[in-house]
């Protein structure tokens, strides 16, 4: 199957399932930003700090980036929930953080990195965002 086609359906699995809660919004967080290096679309599942984060990125990058190469040759990186906490701060405020563990391996496939991300979740305004992230 043509890259393009499972691409689709992705988006199309994306747009009919509900994906307001916390897993989800973390799991698209992830697809877009580490697989995708899509920090736009990250942009739009976050708040807050991460939403800082992101656009001192975008800021940083508009230089580097060329619109006739809006897709640089990606490594392939796969990841996997190592662990999940959540807590209640004052006035009732929930965060779900997430640990999750990257491992990045380069086209050849001879090279092979693991990185591990804290994302951090809140609900505001009825709606499930990113308010950190951090890596280690």
């Amino acid at each position: 199957m043509k890259p393009r086609y499972v691409l689709l359906i992705i988006l199309l699995f994306f747009a009919c399932s509900n994906r307001n809660s916390p897993q989800a919004v973390t799991e698209d967080f992830i697809f877009n930003y580490y697989k995708l290096a899509n920090q736009t679309a990250a942009l739009q599942l976050s708040a807050e700090l991460a939403t800082e984060k992101l656009n001192d990125e975008i800021a940083r990058l508009q230089e580097v980036r060329s619109p006739a190469d809006p897709n640089p040759e990606m490594p392939n990186i796969a990841y996997k929930q190592i662990g999940k906490e959540t807590t209640t701060e004052i006035e009732n405020v929930t965060h779900v953080s997430f640990n999750y563990q990257l491992t990045i391996k380069n086209r050849i496939g001879d090279t092979t990195h693991t990185r591990n991300v804290v994302i951090t979740t809140e609900n505001i305004d009825g709606r499930w965002k990113v308010i950190n992230f951090d890596e280690y």
